[in-house]
């Protein structure tokens, strides 16, 4: 849970020539950069942390809380500055380039509302009339989801995902050490299917899991439209705006200012699948094997590392033209320099059109917010600094290692406590095999369903199948040293013991 709102969401009706109607979906960005400018203190604090920490025991945020869940927030009630993505779609899910908007705005937040409120809207059927524009979004969203899965998305490719366990750490007087560990196991996605068989299809995969929620898809979908969308209109105003600023530069008294705006895209080349056909031979015979988890598991290999660049570039694991992560610049450093990006383009394209219209230049504007000296009598020279999209990059890899190494800690602690808990009695684990990782020593990925929980086995049983089912216990464990060690349960009631004779005979 968080207290800072970064983004938030609307639906504007516009009216067509014939008397017909259309959507436009904004998505509102906390104008962070406003209170974090480039030359202030704040700023060079979130560029020391580069991104706020989220641990199952708490968070430690970019900002100060006082300031990003304070002012730079979009407060309920409040009227909040922001920026603003309007975008229409087109009948198939994808983006109208021609109807990209970004624009500084004030926007009045009317509810903030949790993804389990939404759920229940769309459950109790409030999304499609009274809050219509829930339903809406949700429509949109769902196109958007189809016509990524088309393009070859993660989503499209691997329709069962692995359920993961969502740890938290809450204060109870009762528990040990005046702590409680919460868990829950959520699945990510289902390819965007409806909710009703969603729900039908995570029981049967797997009982420990909630459904996927319509909630999370509306918002994922709006987010990774706004990245996608905030790219093709960077292309746009290169191509269009920038040639009008200079067919127009030979009639201005003092030089326009050069405009242009760089963003930092983020691209996944495709693997190329007909150069590895005997794996794709493999990968296609797992999905149908136990729920599909095999098969998830093995298409991570094929994934390529995400890079960070200036070129409008695909990324294939979003099946999108372009990505930019801007939506989220309370919480990471680099959204924040985009937001700085995109605000200054802004500045100078209103300042060449008072230069063309021959208006005074307010003397409030400075070489910071511009990224440009302004050479105009009356402005002082200042220095301007460039915006560098690799600053914060290697500390927001270090803070995924340390969150990844809490995650694992508080959920071994979750296992030592339910151990202890019962004693002397042993606790099977049903377990499903991923696949082998070491064939030499016989070590295998494994699927821990209840705990949401992938992790190494040394079989104690010789080879085993792909998508077997196993209980496994307990053998070994040190939260703190990040030890877990598994062995195969003696329980008769569990699978382990069948298939252990199976196996001898």
């Amino acid at each position: 849970d968080t207290s800072d709102v970064d983004d938030g969401l609307s639906v504007e009706v516009l009216k067509n020539a014939d008397g017909t109607t259309r959507n436009r979906y904004w998505i509102h960005i906390a104008d962070a950069d406003r209170w974090a400018t480039r030359d202030s203190g704040l700023f060079e604090v979130a560029r020391k942390r580069a991104t706020s920490v989220y641990l199952p025991s708490g968070s430690v945020p970019m900002f100060p809380s006082s300031i990003g869940n304070g002012v730079m927030s979009l407060r309920q009630g409040s009227e909040c500055c922001a920026v603003s993505l309007g975008v229409e779609l087109l009948p198939d899910g994808s983006i109208d380039p021609e109807s990209i908007s970004v624009t500084p705005s004030k926007v009045q937040v009317s509810y903030r509302l949790t993804y389990d409120q939404v759920d229940e809207m769309f459950d109790a059927g409030v999304a499609y009339f009274e809050e219509w524009e829930l339903g809406a979004m949700l429509t949109a969203a769902t196109k958007r989801r189809e016509l990524r899965a088309k393009n070859g998305s993660s989503e499209g490719r691997v329709t069962t995902p692995i359920p993961q366990a969502s740890l938290k750490v809450v204060e109870d007087e009762e528990g040990e050490d005046n702590i409680r560990i919460e868990l829950d196991i959520e699945v990510t996605h289902n390819a965007g299917s409806n909710q009703t068989s969603i729900a039908e299809v995570s029981t049967a995969e797997n009982e420990h899991a909630a459904p996927a929620s319509q909630a999370f898809l509306l918002v994922t979908e709006m987010m990774i439209m706004a990245g996608e969308a905030i790219g093709k209109w960077r292309t746009k105003v290169l191509t269009q705006d920038i040639r009008s600023d200079v067919a127009a530069a030979d009639t201005a008294a003092v030089p326009l200012l050069k405009n242009g705006i760089e963003l930092p895209f983020r691209s996944q080349v495709e693997p190329d699948f007909r150069a590895r056909a005997s794996e794709v031979k493999v990968l296609q015979g797992l999905k149908e094997t136990n729920n599909g988890y095999p098969h998830a598991w093995y298409f991570r290999r094929f994934f390529k590392p995400v890079k960070v660049t200036s070129d409008h570039k695909p990324h294939f694991g979003l099946g999108v033209e372009c990505y930019v992560q801007w939506s989220s610049p309370i919480r990471r450093f680099g959204d924040l320099q985009a937001h700085a990006a995109i605000k200054r383009y802004l500045r100078r394209k209103r300042v060449n059109d008072l230069i063309l219209k021959g208006s005074p230049i307010p003397s409030e504007i400075t070489a910071i917010d511009l990224g440009c000296h302004l050479p105009v009598e009356g402005h002082k020279v200042q220095s301007v600094d460039d915006i560098d999209y690799k600053i914060g990059l290697a500390l927001g890899r270090a803070a995924r290692v340390v969150q990844r190494r809490s995650q694992e800690y508080w959920i071994f602690e979750y296992i030592r406590r339910m151990s202890a808990e019962k004693a002397e009695q042993e606790v099977p684990f049903e377990c499903i095999v991923l696949g082998c990782v070491d064939p030499e020593r016989l070590q295998y990925a494994v699927y821990v369903k209840a705990l949401g929980l992938e992790h190494r086995y040394l079989s104690e049983m010789g080879s085993l199948k792909v998508g077997q089912t196993l209980w496994l216990r307990v053998a070994n464990l040190n939260p703190r040293m990040g030890q877990l060690t598994l062995s195969l349960a003696s329980r008769g009631s569990g699978l382990a013991s069948r298939t252990a004779a199976a196996a001898a005979a």
